[in-house]
C-alpha cells in the first residue's frame, strides 16, 4: 500500500501554533473622549485627497463628535465644486452610519455646502482618479440635505461596509452654482477591530478505517494471545 496513505501516518502531536482570532469593538479608545461612538476615525491609518484647495491635511476633518460642529479644519474643492477623499483604516471596520457636513460654510459666499456622496469599498478603488470616477459604479450614492448642525447621518449598506480596509468617497455639490464645495466635518461609526494572536496545543491522531484498521485489530489481538501464553 502506498506509504503516503493516512493510515501509515505516525501519530502527530502539533505544538506551538498560532490561531488569529479578530474580536470587534465599538468603545473609544480615546482617554479625552471615551464615550465617543462615532470613534472609527481613531482607526484611520491615512487619508488621501484629490482636487482639494489650500493645505489642510484631510485627516483632520475625521473629528472626534464633539467636535463636528466646528468650522476648522475644513476641506476645499476646486472650482469645479468636486472632491475625492481616500481613506485607508489600520484593520479591518464594519462602518454602519456616516456623517458629511459642511459647518460654518453657509454664509460664505463662495463656498456651497456638498449635496452629494458617492461611496467605494472594493480594492479597484484605490486607484481611482477624475474623470474616471464619475464612470465607476459606487456600493452607495446618496443625496445629503443641509446639514450645517452635523446631526443628520446616512445608514449603510451593511454587506458592502462590513470588514473594510479601505473607503473612497466622491463629494460633489450641485452644478449651478458652480463653485467651490466645503467639508468640515466626516464622521463614520461602527466597530473596529482587534486581532490578537494565541498559541493552540493541538494533537491530531489518523483515523484508521477499512483494511488498515482491520490488521491493525488483528495485530492488536495477537499482541495480546502472545501475553496470555
Amino acid at each position: 500500500q502506498d506509504q503516503g496513505s493516512p493510515s501509515r501516518w505516525p501519530h502527530t502531536h502539533v505544538r506551538g501554533r498560532n490561531l488569529t482570532m479578530t474580536m470587534w469593538c465599538s468603545e473609544s479608545h480615546d482617554d479625552e473622549y471615551p464615550e465617543d461612538d462615532w470613534n472609527l476615525y481613531q482607526s484611520i491609518d491615512r487619508v488621501e485627497s484629490l482636487n482639494t484647495a489650500g493645505v489642510t491635511e484631510a485627516i483632520g476633518i475625521f473629528k472626534p463628535r464633539a467636535h463636528r460642529r466646528e468650522p476648522a479644519p475644513s476641506m476645499l474643492s476646486n472650482a469645479d465644486g468636486e472632491l475625492i477623499l481616500k481613506i485607508w483604516f489600520r484593520s479591518p471596520v464594519n462602518i454602519r452610519r456616516f456623517c458629511v457636513a459642511a459647518c460654518g460654510a453657509e454664509g460664505a459666499e463662495v463656498l456651497r455646502r456638498p449635496s452629494l456622496v458617492r461611496c467605494f469599498t472594493t480594492p479597484s478603488a484605490q486607484s481611482a482618479d477624475f474623470p474616471g470616477i464619475t464612470e465607476m459604479e459606487p456600493v452607495q450614492s446618496v443625496e445629503l440635505p443641509e446639514n450645517g448642525d452635523a446631526d443628520i447621518s446616512v445608514a449603510c449598506h451593511l454587506h458592502a461596509y462590513s470588514q473594510v480596509l479601505f473607503l473612497l468617497l466622491h463629494i460633489s455639490g450641485d452644478k449651478v452654482p458652480c463653485g467651490p464645495i466645503c467639508v468640515s466635518y466626516i464622521g463614520l461609526q461602527g466597530t473596529h477591530s482587534h486581532a490578537s494572536r494565541q498559541a493552540v496545543d493541538a494533537k491530531y491522531e489518523p483515523l484508521l478505517t477499512g483494511q488498515d484498521g482491520q490488521d491493525n485489530d488483528e495485530k492488536a489481538a495477537g499482541d495480546e494471545s502472545h501475553q496470555c501464553m
